[in-house]
């Protein structure tokens, strides 16, 4: 019967390995067995309980497998080079269909002829790439024919109906990462079904051509609770007929192999347990990554430039627009899932055009730094706010964490908010009796400040109105002023009147904000520091820092200090800020 085939595609060979195979016989023919499919449930990525749609890429291939002897053990020397018209023909056609992408093609799997004589047969076949790289949540609506052909007229040459196998287009193919990606998508489907390729030869109109037309079983294949992928093998037997009586029927050839091969990223390096790693690399590297299209290649860069205008995403706005940059992220987002990259690929490609922005940089700040009180509350708020939560979901950042990146989920922040929380809780009695003490000290009329600092003051043993004065600042008279010979190093227990008279003696100018003791890098919650400048006239003229204990909510035990005592000065180095506490270094200069 006469056929017309219409212009296909072949897809870009990944990889090939051609059998040319010629043998002594009378007359051969092949036949094709009914496929047996061998289904393997598809493992979760390490980290996930799961598999999702989202998670790997698929490419499906056919590849011959030579099996048994090889015919030419039996003797014959010459190779055949190439196609001659013979008495038997034959080929395998596989048709691949994808509806919700739009997406056909055709593959020559083997080309097969033998005639009369006694070494002209030949077989070719090679490894063929029967679909591009498609997201597994897209892949599960492949489906496969596979067409035999056969002919047993001299003059019918099926090679040049189907095509030659060694010929091939370039659609899409990937060969490994940074040599040419191909990704299958809904937005891309528009850009490669162009008619590139072979033009297909039609058969004579007298022709007679038998064909045959069956569907393989589905080669990835989800039912919601688990997803499994399957190899079908097709048999393909040699039938030696008339003049050979040591032929003993037929025997196996080979075995046509359908299979996917799976990855989790085209863009990035794969480690351990599948998961992509995103580390070292930069937003130029992936925009630069070449992309196979038709008979070249062009860069991720330019594909995205060429999305539709509704669609496409501005690759430099104004980093410093918070709304602007989410938007176009929002854009990007939706082109690159649309070009049908997964998950990893689109969050690297985000990770590192945000990256750009300070509102990403500040959203993720480091835990350590969030924590440390160099920022206030109100600041981290802020930067908490601009979590471009019109862009991402949780599990994007999830993703961007489990490819190595550092990233502030929302449960990062929550934990970042309750350290904080316990930390004021920590500082707060600390920085309430400090204000209070400013207050008094503060206070130039001696009779409000001796009535103020009573209800602050009390000791275990002496009770209210009372507490444990000490001096390790220096001589400055403190001794006589209070009326004693000699003050211990432990201190003696003073009243409040004597409070009032000492510190309305030494002429304190100025008062700095109170800051927790620091204690092998933590805050204490009982011990507060303040620094203080005298005026002229001042019996202790340099000034210097004034330490106090709390015990029970009032205050214990009060210190005259040097400003080196507990390392003041470096921890003010090491810790700028303390609970909303920020003492300039111009003030320490100032006690020197």
């Amino acid at each position: 019967m006469s056929m017309r085939f219409r212009n296909f595609f072949l897809l870009q060979i990944a990889g090939a390995v051609g059998l040319v195979l010629t043998g002594c016989s009378t007359s051969r023919q092949i036949a094709v067995d009914y496929p047996v499919a061998q289904a393997n449930d598809l493992k979760p990525l390490g980290g996930y309980q799961a598999v999702d749609g989202d998670d790997y890429y698929v490419q499906l291939f056919s590849e011959f497998e030579l099996k048994g002897d090889s015919t030419l053990k039996t003797g014959c020397s010459e190779i055949g080079s190439g196609y001659e018209k013979g008495s038997s023909t034959a080929g395998v056609v596989f048709k691949v269909k994808n509806e919700a992408l739009n997406y056909k093609q055709e593959v020559t799997a083997l080309v097969y002829q033998g005639s009369s004589g006694k070494c002209n047969f030949n077989l070719e076949t090679r490894k063929a790439a029967l679909t591009p790289w498609l997201r597994l949540d897209l892949s599960k609506d492949t489906t496969i024919d596979y067409q035999f052909m056969t002919s047993n007229q001299s003059d019918t040459d099926i090679s040049k109906i189907i095509g030659d196998v060694h010929k091939s287009t370039n659609l899409l193919a990937l060969t490994g990462v940074g040599i040419g990606i191909a990704v299958m998508g809904k937005l891309a489907d528009e850009w490669v079904q162009s008619p590139i390729g072979q033009t297909a030869v039609s058969a004579p109109s007298e022709a007679k051509v038998s064909t045959e037309t069956h569907t393989l079983p589905l080669a990835i294949q989800s039912d919601g609770n688990k997803t499994v992928f399957r190899e079908t093998r097709l048999p393909v037997y040699e039938v030696v007929e008339g003049g050979n009586p040591f032929s003993g029927g037929p025997k196996q050839l080979g075995e046509l192999r359908i299979y996917p091969e799976i990855r989790s990223s085209l863009l990035l390096k794969q480690v351990s347990a599948g998961i992509p790693s995103a580390r070292d690399v930069s937003l130029q590297e992936l925009l630069s990554m070449p992309i196979r299209m038709g008979e070249g290649n062009i860069e991720l860069r330019q594909l995205l430039e060429n999305s539709p205008i509704d669609e496409k995403p501005n690759l430099q706005p104004d980093w410093r627009k918070y709304g602007e940059v989410e938007s176009q992220c929002r854009k990007l987002k939706r082109v690159l899932r649309g070009l049908g990259f997964n998950k990893f690929d689109r969050n690297a490609v985000l990770y590192y055009y945000l990256a750009q922005s300070p509102d990403w940089s500040n959203y993720n700040i480091p835990k350590i730094r969030a924590i440390a009180d160099d920022l206030r509350p109100a600041t981290l708020q802020q930067f908490r706010s601009r979590n471009f939560s019109g862009c991402l979901i949780d599990e994007d950042y999830q993703t961007m964490a489990m490819m190595g990146l550092s990233v502030n989920s929302a449960q990062d922040w929550q934990a970042i908010q309750d350290a904080r929380q316990k930390k004021e809780s920590v500082l707060g009695p600390v920085q309430s009796i400090g204000r209070q003490l400013t207050s008094v000290i503060q206070n130039k009329n001696p009779a409000e400040m001796a009535r103020q600092i009573y209800p602050l003051i009390a000791t275990p043993k002496e009770g209210g109105g009372k507490v444990l004065l000490q001096n390790h600042l220096g001589e400055f008279g403190l001794e006589s002023m209070l009326g004693i010979d000699y003050m211990p190093g432990e201190g003696i227990v003073i009243g409040y009147q004597q409070f009032e008279q000492v510190f309305s003696w030494l002429y304190i100018d100025q008062l700095s904000c109170t800051r927790p003791a620091i204690e092998q890098g933590k805050p204490l919650g009982h011990i507060g520091l303040l620094m203080f400048t005298t005026q002229d006239g001042s019996p202790w003229p340099k000034g210097g820092a004034i330490e106090f204990e709390i015990q029970s909510g009032k205050i214990s035990r009060i210190a005259f200090q040097h400003p080196t005592f507990r390392d003041f000065e470096q921890s003010l180095n090491d810790y700028p800020e303390i609970g909303g506490c920020r003492i300039d270094k111009s003030f320490v200069d100032r006690l020197r």
